[in-house]
């Protein structure tokens, strides 16, 4: 998996990202880490009854990368600007942009088969972790430029996490409940587009 992040985290490295003053995203809600660091868990965990509100994890984002391929896209958004696989990030990936044409500011569901999917590195909050996640939820795109200049916003809704290990071919248990929001205009080219530090 780790070696998935590193290959799609240099693709989008390639195309745009943003300053500080450009963008900002945010992710939050409650998860369980199985072996974070020496072999330990970590647990960012809100009580059942405070899911919607919970930010016993909260990662801020200051770096964003949009990739096009074809009809394809890839965005990340991430701590600085380093190789994913070095910091904490969410990595979208949507197969077919042309299905999202129409759809702004709508539910859109997000999961391995759908049309959006979400991946989730979290290699410097648990730098030992092996964990592989199965995400499932929604995401809206209140806008989805891909030139120079165009605004990406949206917010993610409730995703729903789970082991991605599968036991028997039944579905993993639930390590966590995350939402956040995402808004930045794509830039290209120096100082915007930053390479592995």
């Amino acid at each position: 998996m780790r070696a998935v992040y590193l290959l799609l985290s240099l693709c989008c490295l390639i195309a745009v990202g943003c300053d500080d003053d450009i963008g900002a995203g945010h992710l939050l809600g409650s998860l369980e880490i199985a072996d974070c660091e020496d072999g330990e868990p970590a647990r960012y965990i809100c009580e059942a009854g405070a899911l919607d509100t919970c930010e016993a994890l909260s990662l801020d984002f200051d770096f964003f990368a949009l990739d096009q391929l074809g009809d394809a896209a890839r965005m990340t958004m991430q701590r600085g600007g380093q190789v994913l696989g070095r910091t904490d990030g969410v990595l979208f990936e949507v197969r077919d942009l042309r299905l999202l044409r129409g759809r702004l500011g709508q539910s859109i569901p997000v999961g391995p088969e759908r049309n959006v999917r979400i991946g989730l590195a979290l290699f410097e909050l648990c730098p030992d972790t092996t964990q592989s996640f199965d995400i499932t939820g929604s995401v809206v795109f209140d806008a989805l430029g891909v030139e120079r200049g165009d605004r990406v916003a949206g917010r993610i809704e409730r995703l729903e996490v789970r082991d991605g290990r599968s036991r028997d071919g039944l579905p993993g248990p639930v390590r966590g409940f995350l939402r956040g929001q995402f808004d930045f205009v794509l830039q290209i080219g120096p100082p915007y587009q930053r390479f592995s530090r």
